[in-house]
């Protein structure tokens, strides 16, 4: 199933601009803001797009950007990268569909993982973590196992959802007995397929197993994790199996709790959620943005 899953059609609908600058996440000495431009400016639609999304209010740019370049000098390099990938997974031709139903589920899909990016850059903020936009590419990413799955038989997802909310089953135990495989599984090798960098790719494998992540990803994994709670409990989830959470039960915001203060103080959940509650209303501005540039 596994093998079958990864052999979905729309996955290779990923633009090929879009693997070479994940190829290039994977060396950073390579890096560059003259390779980068040149690697965008090959594809005119992308072009197009990553200088649109450039320019709206959610990047609060002082600058009117007219070119990749000044895009990403004024952005900066991972930001533009976050950017390019945004575009990629949300663009028409991996998304389309005839089907109204599936349509709401994509669109679903989409909040959620844009919500979830948005919440985990936040998140990673106030907490001083440097994670170089690795939580934000993380939570556009996280779940697209399932997106996979949807996307290979709608009819089969539907299932899962009704294990979820008829049999309080979590999303990864509805899914292996359903598919036989949960979406990290599925995750895990679209990141390989991909050449997604190792952070990325371990949130996507370690989510929903946060005791099993690298110690060196862990933090990272944490973050994308919360948000990705939080992003369930606030209406914009995406058939999680996570109606309620007490934080201060979980592996996840122990290890942010050891983050913040050097582990000497709990975190204040009722302060963080408040403020991140507002950045997660930011997200529907992203994902509005994410529509309009793919019309």
């Amino acid at each position: 199933m596994l093998d079958e899953l990864l052999k979905t059609k729309e996955l290779a609908t990923l633009p090929a601009t879009t693997f070479k600058i994940l190829e290039l996440l994977n060396d950073e000495k390579r890096l560059n803001i003259r390779e980068l431009a040149e690697l965008i400016e090959v594809d005119a639609t992308l072009t197009a797009q990553v200088i649109k999304v450039s320019n709206s209010a959610l990047f609060a740019s002082q600058v009117q950007n007219r070119s990749i370049m000044q895009s990403i000098v004024t952005l900066g390099l991972n930001r533009i990268t976050n950017i390019v990938i945004g575009v990629s997974i949300f663009s028409q031709a991996l998304l389309k569909s005839t089907d109204s139903h599936m349509h709401d589920m994509l669109d679903k899909y989409c909040w959620h993982t844009s919500s979830t990016a948005m919440v985990s850059k936040s998140l990673a903020k106030r907490l001083f973590l440097n994670l170089r936009e690795f939580e934000f590419i993380g939570g556009l990413l996280h779940d697209i196992g399932k997106l996979t799955m949807l996307q290979y038989d709608v009819d089969l997802y539907k299932k899962v959802i009704e294990l979820i909310e008829n049999e309080n089953l979590k999303d990864v135990e509805a899914e292996k007995e359903i598919y036989g495989v949960n979406h990290n599984e599925v995750g895990a090798g679209i990141a390989k397929m991909w050449n997604l960098p190792k952070e990325p790719s371990d949130v996507i494998k370690y989510h929903s197993f946060i005791n099993q992540a690298p110690e060196n990803t862990k933090q990272l994994t944490a973050v994308v994790t919360v948000a990705n709670y939080l992003c369930e409990i606030w209406g914009a989830g995406f058939y999680g199996g996570y109606n309620q959470i007490n934080f201060a039960n979980i592996p996840e915001w122990q290890i942010l709790t050891n983050i913040s203060n050097n582990g000497n103080t709990a975190l204040d959940i009722e302060q963080i959620t408040f403020e991140l509650e507002i950045d997660f209303k930011n997200s529907v501005e992203f994902l509005n943005i994410l529509r309009e540039v793919n019309k």
